[in-house]
């Protein structure tokens, strides 16, 4: 916090601005100074250059085969090209998060996307698969800076209370991904090569960097707040050498509601990667669709990614703000009647009340879709269910990551970067076994065991959705710590 910030009294800085315009003699500031139409562009952008991670993984899904075909590889050495680009995209945003913290979000959007661009022409003009790897890893880095910074954006210029539906509009670049990636990398690879996949990924790429660069404002509270009268609260201090260390971000994994909520992340992003990485095997040797046909099925799960997102933010949202004005006329009562107050802010862990409508959906609909591939069911009772599986892990992650931006206001962007770190090492784990399991047991038990997984972290993370206010106030961290 600034000295201005922490001058304030908590009881005031605890508000928001419609609250402080009750208090007499408070001069009201904006959270943002950014209008509402800007503000609205911003998203725009952010979940535009958040598209180009999930498109460049999945535009690549339907031509995995071709891949192998025409450099010569086996199955299991060409999966590397997808673990490759997962175990990067762990890696990378926890760097980029820190820099964006740092020294502001501008310079990360549009570094990352030359970064990104240089990669994505690099796998167009691989000849080996060693080099298509390595460029995949390249590519990664470059697409992975959105998945930290691109919260921190959203923390930067929307308060509290309304977080949660611009993190849904943000989000729909992000999953628009597994929607329009296959479809658009189905016909291009099968039209014209899987290398005109990453040359339209580079263009993207190239059209993203120049909106960074000429478009995009800098939004980084810290540096807004030099320039424009907005309010001291989650305005975090410059990192020094030494707390500018992303194995220190990995460490608040010793906080329990931080692994509980990790673990479930990571469960759930887990089988949902894997799932999509086995779609285009499924639709191709199980219902003998073509590459293009393939990435048209993808569309269900996209489409449910959709819904869950925007659904899911809205309602955490209304759950926030339905328990503040509870709490806060329980407040006004006690006062009256001369008893102590109590707080009148809810808890982080509000956010997570509806968790379980969307866990729900996605564990129902992962376990019947390994067994209707075991069975191979009709192709339009399993895209049904692949309608949930996305709109069930979308409603998830809206819960979860919003809860952690709570959690960490200050910081938003690397405990989004330390989540992503968790969730992509463990889909890179299952994604290079998911092989050898469906050789050895099948599709049916290959899920089974994915949903028991995801099945114990979310009896887990009942510990925080009832305990963990408690449970921060004993072990950490504080609502408003940094990192």
């Amino acid at each position: 916090m600034t000295k201005a910030a922490a001058s304030m009294s908590p009881d005031i800085k605890s508000l928001s601005v419609e609250q402080q315009a009750e208090q007499p003699g408070k001069a009201v500031v904006p959270y943002s100074p950014f209008p509402a139409r800007v503000r609205a562009m911003i998203v725009i952008i952010t979940a535009l250059t958040g598209l180009v991670s999930p498109l460049s993984a999945n535009m690549y899904y339907p031509s995995i085969q071709r891949v192998r075909d025409d450099l010569h590889a086996t199955q299991s050495s060409v999966t590397w090209t997808v673990t490759s680009y997962i175990i990067a995209m762990a890696v990378f945003p926890l760097i980029w998060s820190n820099l964006a913290d740092q020294f502001g979000r501008k310079p990360v959007y549009a570094l990352s996307m030359l970064v990104y661009t240089c990669g994505s022409i690099g796998c167009a003009l691989s000849q080996s698969l060693a080099a298509l790897i390595a460029s995949r890893v390249v590519q990664s880095a470059g697409a992975s800076a959105v998945q930290g910074a691109g919260a921190g954006t959203i923390s930067d210029i929307y308060p509290r209370e309304k977080r949660g539906t611009a993190l849904g509009i943000y989000y729909l670049g992000p999953l628009l991904g597994p929607c329009l990636g296959p479809l658009i990398g189905g016909y291009i690879g099968q039209s014209a090569g899987w290398r005109w996949v990453f040359w339209v990924l580079a263009i993207w790429g190239g059209v993203m960097l120049l909106l960074a660069v000429f478009v995009l404002p800098e939004t980084h509270r810290r540096l807004v707040a030099k320039s424009h009268a907005i309010e001291n609260v989650n305005i975090p201090l410059p990192l020094s050498l030494k707390n500018n260390n992303p194995l220190l971000d990995i460490g608040t994994i010793r906080f329990p509601v931080v692994a509980l909520t990790m673990l479930h992340f990571a469960m759930i992003f887990g089988a949902y990667f894997t799932n999509a990485t086995g779609l285009s095997l499924a639709f191709e040797n199980i219902y003998g669709l073509s590459q293009g046909t393939s990435g048209v099925c993808f569309l269900p799960s996209g489409v449910g990614c959709i819904v869950g997102s925007v659904t899911g933010g809205r309602i955490t949202d209304v759950l926030l703000r339905r328990h503040s004005i509870e709490l806060q006329a329980k407040a006004k009562y006690v006062t009256e009647a001369g008893l102590p107050v109590g707080g009148s802010r809810a808890p982080a862990e509000t956010r997570l009340g509806a968790m379980w409508v969307g866990t729900g959906l996605f564990l129902c609909a992962l376990v019947a879709s390994g067994w209707m591939l075991e069975y191979q069911v009709a192709l339009a009772g399993f895209l049904t269910v692949q309608f949930f599986i996305g709109a069930g892990m979308a409603f998830t992650f809206q819960c979860l990551g919003g809860y952690l931006i709570d959690v960490f206001p200050t910081s938003s962007a690397r405990i989004t970067g330390v989540q992503n770190f968790w969730r992509s090492a463990w889909a890179a784990t299952i994604v290079q076994l998911f092989p050898a399991m469906l050789e050895s047991i099948g599709w049916g038990w290959s899920y089974s065991i994915m949903f028991l997984l995801a099945l114990s972290s979310f009896a887990l993370i009942q510990i925080v959705v009832f305990r963990g206010s408690v449970l921060r106030q004993k072990y950490g961290p504080a609502e408003s710590s940094a990192i």
